[in-house]
């Protein structure tokens, strides 16, 4: 009978995908066979990457200056009202046009190079010809495996090793911990503020489902009413305090984003994910085995860090 197997290779991690007998046959017997399409596994819904306006590139690096803002008064600048004349040494008899201060802006070079995420499954060409689903299923479970990695390097990437500079590891983003006496709704709302404070609007939230979960949850003290009803009604956008959220095991448990995902930052696309099958891999051709790949190329410029809000929920506070 015809059945498909995953071969474990310890050498490499890698699992293959083969006819179990060598061959896809099927036993003929006194009855028919029914063969049942595959029914893929369900995917995230929503990916961090859905917060941001997505841009493409031809280069392999993006470099860029930040605007850390005026050197003078905690970065106001100096700028003041300037009389038309004024006295250099209290006389009437000595008096000058007035000079207007000035002010120092302060720049920073940074950039943003392209990053190549990628992996690859091997295949025996006969069962991909005798089970022609089953390509579809791999090349979506690849473009899938890059969602993933995707999302968990936008937001954690260590810059390190050839991956992004994540927003949560980005020198410069703010940050808000949950004090005793809130809400996790609350804690959302006032790291929110903290963009605002810095002339940057949020956009949007990425939470883990757990802590999603409770705000979703709270009651009002007294009624028993669910405070954010109306997100769970049929069809509606998961929003709290007018932003969207991006709910995702991405980011840990404990631990939430907000700010301005469309001024802040910015995804940089040099290559849009893309699967390929070649044979010219070691010994395939002889083998009769192909190899799929799923790649992209994507860049993430972070030029306003201090509009990001890194906000730690406390395990002593209030759901």
């Amino acid at each position: 009978p015809f059945e498909l197997e995953v071969n474990d290779l310890p050498a490499t991690g890698r699992k293959d995908v083969y006819a179990a007998n060598g061959s896809a046959q099927y036993t003929r017997n006194m009855g028919t066979i029914q063969f049942d399409p595959m029914v893929p596994r369900p995917y995230r819904r929503m990916r961090v990457r859905d917060l941001f306006p997505v841009a493409t590139t031809s280069a392999n690096l993006i470099d860029y200056f930040r605007v850390l803002g005026f050197t003078q008064n905690s970065g106001v600048g100096s700028a003041a009202s300037v009389p038309d004349r004024t006295a250099t040494n209290g006389s009437a008899g000595n008096d000058v046009f007035g000079l207007k201060p000035k002010s120092d802006l302060t720049f920073q070079s940074a950039q943003a190079p392209v990053r190549t995420i990628a992996h690859w499954e091997a295949a025996h060409r006969n069962v991909l010809d005798d089970v022609p689903q089953l390509q579809s299923v791999i090349n979506s479970e690849l473009l899938y495996g890059l969602q993933l990695e995707e999302d968990r390097q936008i937001l954690s990437g260590s810059g390190n090793n050839e991956e992004l500079l994540g927003l949560l590891n980005t020198t410069g983003i703010q940050t808000y911990t949950q004090v005793v006496s809130e809400q996790k709704a609350d804690a959302l709302r006032r790291a929110a503020t903290k963009a605002l404070i810095a002339n940057y609007e949020p956009t949007g939230y990425v939470l883990h489902p757990y802590d999603w979960e409770d705000v979703e949850l709270q009651k009002g003290d007294g009624d028993g009413q669910y405070m954010l009803v109306s997100n769970v009604a049929i069809g509606a956008q998961a929003q709290v305090w007018r932003q969207p959220v991006v709910e995702t095991p991405a980011i840990a448990e404990g631990t939430f984003l907000t700010g301005a995902f469309g001024l802040g930052a910015k995804i940089y696309d040099r290559q849009q994910a893309n699967v390929r099958i070649a044979e010219q891999h070691a010994d395939f051709f002889v083998r009769n085995a192909v190899a799929v790949l799923a790649e992209e190329r994507i860049a993430l410029a972070v030029k306003r860090p201090e509009s990001f809000v890194k906000g730690t929920f406390s395990a002593e506070a209030s759901s």
